[in-house]
């Protein structure tokens, strides 16, 4: 917006400015198993619900998006799906037919696409009143279905919203694709903390890579630096925090949370820093896995 300001200013008010971003992004390539054409895999996870972790899960994807990246958005919250309403998208995934190498013709999942970028969710699919009662084994088919069976073309991110706790779903995911890594959503207070510990735990047990921890609602009510300190105990990388505002629920509810990054709302800047210490310990990790070059002294 500052750019297209200024250019505008010195071309005058008259003259078209279009400003574009675009990104290069590395990536492990992490839907190799399943046939899914995605750099980069990214869980957001809690140790409990009511963290917040929604939000940061719907803002890091839309940041990532106004970095230049291809973003995709998956709602892997079955028993709480909330995407569809932070974001203010309606509507069920289309079906397609699609005609495969080998000359198969094969149904595939169309995710909604909003502003650029697609999004998946079981909130597609049911009421909004409508609970979700599964047990474990329909979870993993869901999940498998939203991986393998959609097409969500080539993407630079994923960004899967998991459900709070630690169940099935992390673990099916981890056998499913080769995560980037996970973030963790927490906010400031003990009891948080102790919950954020154990997701913590529970990515390392299924190999997930832990690219940090983000403190949300951060401030007077719930305290601040609680996440941080923990980060720091448990040997993983601090990622921001975002302090409690009015304006974060108010876009929530509104299913306007893109315009967050808006260069004049309060949360813009905390949630920019969260994105782009996602990203830079996503390189991290990748450079960390890369395999050296095997040489040879002749």
């Amino acid at each position: 917006e500052a750019i297209e300001r200024a250019l505008r200013e010195s071309a005058g008010e008259s003259a078209s400015v279009t400003v574009e971003f675009s990104a290069k992004v590395r990536g492990k390539e992490s839907g190799g198993k399943i046939g899914l054409r995605v750099k980069n895999v990214v869980a957001i996870g809690s140790g409990k619900g009511g963290v917040g972790k929604s939000t940061i899960a719907a803002s890091l994807a839309f940041g990532l998006k106004h970095f230049g990246a291809r973003v995709g958005l998956m709602d892997a919250d079955v028993y709480g799906p909330s995407i569809p309403h932070l974001v203010g998208v309606q509507g069920s995934p289309a079906i397609a037919e699609h005609r495969t190498e080998d000359g198969r013709t094969i149904q595939r999942i169309q995710p909604i696409e909003h502003d650029g970028m697609k999004l998946l969710s079981i909130g597609f699919l049911v009421r909004e009143d409508q609970p979700v009662i599964w047990r474990g084994p329909m979870l993993h088919g869901l999940l498998t279905q939203f991986l393998q069976d959609a097409d969500w073309g080539e993407l630079d991110y994923l960004i899967v919203d998991l459900p709070p706790g630690t169940g099935d779903v992390a673990i099916t995911l981890s056998q499913l694709v080769g995560l980037a890594g996970a973030v963790v959503v927490c906010t400031p207070q003990k009891v948080a903390l102790l919950d954020a510990v154990k997701a913590v735990a529970m990515f390392r047990q299924v190999n997930i890579p832990v690219l940090g921890i983000v403190e949300n609602m951060s401030g007077d009510v719930f305290g601040r630096g609680g996440a941080r300190a923990k980060a720091e105990e448990l040997g993983v990388p601090f990622l921001g925090e975002v302090p409690i505002l009015p304006e974060i629920r108010v876009k929530g509810d509104e299913g306007q949370i893109a315009s967050l990054l808006s260069e004049n709302s309060p949360a813009r800047e905390p949630l920019i820093h969260v994105c782009q210490r996602t990203a830079i310990q996503i390189a991290k990790e990748l450079l960390a896995s890369a395999k050296l070059p095997e040489l040879e002294v002749l």
